[in-house]
């Protein structure tokens, strides 16, 4: 839809599935926040004539995507991602998380947009990489308790040679 449009409006709401490398695809369950941060080191070139410098030329480099998830299902599994931890099933039926444990954690995230209110935003990244540098509190006070896990989306090269971090998808309201 053009803008200015009030069916342009957006109130988010959707699921992420993840599909570790080498796994399973499971849902992450309830989220409570997600968000992408794009960064790049921005390289400016000057024209040192005339009086005074002047930008005339700009180049972006290193470009990079973070992923931030603040989920409130508090899985073993959903730990695990924070903690870069394998997740051990015991016999009586509990799971125990060996803390940092792994090196790396990736696989391939989407994000399943399943809003009643604006478009929907459908995300593809097939390239994921999760680290410790979320947070958890294992006392909630008076709210519920939840985990976040953050990672950097990683380029995939194509064989035609290009690269990209995924793919977004907007389906327009109706």
């Amino acid at each position: 839809m053009d803008s200015p449009s009030t069916t342009n409006y957006f109130q988010g709401t959707g699921k992420c599935l993840w599909t570790p490398a080498g796994g399973a695809q499971r849902d992450l369950g309830n989220i409570v926040e997600c968000e992408l941060t794009p960064s790049v080191d921005k390289l400016e070139h000057k024209k040192t004539r005339g009086g005074s410098k002047k930008t005339d030329f700009t180049q972006y480099n290193n470009q990079a995507v973070a992923m931030r998830i603040v989920l409130d299902e508090i899985t073993a599994e959903n730990l695990g991602l924070l903690l870069m931890s394998e997740v051990v099933e015991n016999t009586d039926g509990t799971k125990t998380l060996r803390l940092m444990s792994v090196s790396q954690i990736t696989g391939a995230l989407e994000f399943v947009g399943d809003n009643n209110v604006g478009n929907k935003v459908h995300g593809l990244f097939p390239s994921v990489s999760f680290g410790p540098t979320g947070s958890f509190s294992p006392i909630s006070g008076d709210d519920f308790g939840q985990v976040e896990v953050t990672g950097d989306l990683l380029a995939v090269e194509y064989t035609d040679g290009t690269s990209d971090f995924g793919t977004m998808t907007i389906t327009e309201a109706a």
